[in-house]
């Protein structure tokens, strides 16, 4: 074993349990083993929850035979009893019964559970109306009502229909009087959960998934209470069976890894697009999906929608400056006293970053004479001075650079500051906010927090060594990456195994008696380690 794969070995989490629980597909296409085969490629265990056994082949549904409610619900409660979730996806339910008793059990024993536990485990419905060959699923003398879908949705993380499921279910509720006309916004409206709209069946050059949520654990709320796009190139393929149900599956599994939402949206998004890239026939009707393992590749990444911010599309063509030098051990501080002393010892890239908010208010004209005396000391010792969140006073002085986090870079004139030649560093927290970041082609690329870290109260969880490694793989040919929180001499040969470029420091600096001599200690070890 290499020292990277050991290193990695000491934090890299056991495989997490995923259960599938959705119909039996004879053609092994779709349904539980298509999802078995997405939950163990991206290094889940899966457990099934078999609704019903179908008779198919890649081109036809011969027969569906639900599975009685006894065996339904012994099913649930043993598995619960011994090998419990990190997370749920569920498909096919043959018939209302179906609906109840899975509502019932999520409302009535899993949600205890979690209560017992401290646990909150993600589920994600996939609502599948019709097969692929266009046959239904669900028994015709027994089907839900819509109050059977909205109660189950009710009570689960997320759901994704496709276009024709969300159409069915949009026409069920406005026959009840919801007033919304646009589909999505009518069921999203209706359920507690998000809402997550597949496009896949559209016959554009790409495919769009449209997602709204009321709200969203661990991302930024800037990210939650609006439409939000993940739109990929599409995939001249016919193999596309049970991309609903891999794509569902992926999402679940990516959450048990520890993603949020938004994160194992468009991780699932990237495995769907390269497993069509890969897919292959065996019958008459369409083929499979390609099984790759977890994604790596930009190409298959969708790009990120963001129609209330649209500044942010890819498309724009932002050009800031680049780096000069490599940032290496890069301070942050909010003193520039200890700006002052690292540049000193020989820092040649740092970061003025003052908070002005509740805790720490300053008047504004210190806050300018602050950043006008950082700017001279990055001229005097021909340095890299990033100025954090006050891009204005930044481009009023002169700044080489300005750094900004997610929620600063919607209230930012990203194309001034890139017009007046200023470099720019963005923060992002997962995959993403990493996304969404590089269509803007900043400088470096900030992520974090990497451990945990008292400096700055977050709604993301630590990442991990294993994450950032993900992340590095990811984007190490299209910028600078650095990797900030909780960074200190202990963890430095960690983070240098997963390939990250650089390492911001802020209390291993700033809150030492003589930041100068600790910086150049980082330095040198982070050197040493190349």
């Amino acid at each position: 074993m290499s020292n990277q794969h050991k290193i990695f070995a000491r934090t890299q989490p056991a495989k997490p349990i995923v259960w599938s629980i959705a119909g039996s597909d004879s053609g092994g296409g779709a349904g539980i083993q298509a999802d078995s085969l997405t939950i163990h490629d991206l290094g889940g265990h899966a457990c099934n929850v078999v609704t019903a056994i179908t008779a198919q082949n890649s081109h036809q549904v011969i027969d569906v035979a639900p599975t009685c409610a006894m065996v339904l619900l012994n099913q649930l409660n043993g598995l619960l009893d011994d090998l419990p979730p990190s997370a749920i996806k569920i498909g096919v339910l043959a018939n209302a019964e179906q609906f109840q008793l899975i509502s019932h059990w999520l409302s009535n024993t899993l949600r205890p559970y979690q209560q017992q536990h401290d646990l909150l485990i993600p589920v994600i419905w996939d609502p599948v109306m019709v097969s692929t060959s266009g046959q239904s699923l669900t028994l015709a003398n027994n089907s839900p009502t819509v109050d059977d879908y909205i109660s189950l949705a009710n009570h689960v993380t997320l759901i994704t229909p496709n276009a024709f499921e969300l159409q069915v279910l949009a026409r069920l509720l406005q026959a009840q009087g919801n007033t919304s006309q646009e589909p999505l916004e009518c069921l999203a409206n209706a359920v507690l959960s998000g809402v997550l709209v597949t496009g896949g069946a559209d016959i554009d050059t790409f495919a769009i998934d449209w997602l709204m949520a009321k709200s969203i654990a661990h991302t930024s709320v800037f990210h939650a209470h609006q439409r939000i796009g993940f739109q990929s190139s599409r995939v001249d393929t016919r193999h596309n069976h049970g991309t609903g149900c891999a794509l569902s599956a992926a999402i679940a599994t990516a959450m048990a890894f520890g993603h949020p939402l938004l994160d194992a949206t468009v991780i699932a998004k990237a495995y769907v697009h390269q497993g069509l890239s890969s897919g292959y026939g065996l019958g008459k009707g369409a083929g499979v999906l390609g099984r790759n393992g977890w994604p790596h590749d930009l190409v298959h990444f969708p790009e990120i929608l963001m129609p209330h911010y649209a500044s942010l599309s890819i498309n724009h063509g932002l050009v800031f400056a680049k780096v000069i030098q490599p940032l290496g051990v890069y301070t942050v501080t909010k003193s520039v006293s200890v700006l002052e002393q690292v540049l000193k010892s020989g820092a040649r890239t740092v970061q003025l970053r003052i908070k002005n908010n509740s805790v720490d208010k300053r008047p504004l004209n210190e806050i300018e004479k602050d950043i006008i005396q950082a700017i001279s000391l990055g001229h005097k010792y021909k340095a890299q001075v990033f100025i954090n969140d006050h891009w204005e006073i930044a481009l009023k002085h002169g700044a080489f650079g300005v750094h900004l986090g997610q929620e600063d870079v919607l209230q930012a004139n990203l194309l001034q500051i890139a017009n007046a030649g200023l470099a720019s560093g963005l923060s992002s927290h997962g995959y993403f906010e990493m996304l969404l970041a590089q269509q803007l082609n900043p400088s470096y690329l900030a992520i974090g927090h990497i451990f945990s870290t008292p400096t700055k109260q977050m709604p993301s969880k630590p990442q991990g060594l294993l994450k950032l490694s993900c992340y590095c793989k990811l984007l190490k040919n299209k910028m600078p990456l650095v990797a900030i929180g909780g960074v200190d001499l202990q963890n430095l040969a960690q983070l240098k195994a997963t390939a990250v470029h650089d390492v911001a420091v802020v209390r291993g600096i700033e809150s030492t008696e003589n930041p100068g001599q600790s910086w150049q200690a980082l330095q040198q070890k982070w050197q040493a380690l190349t």
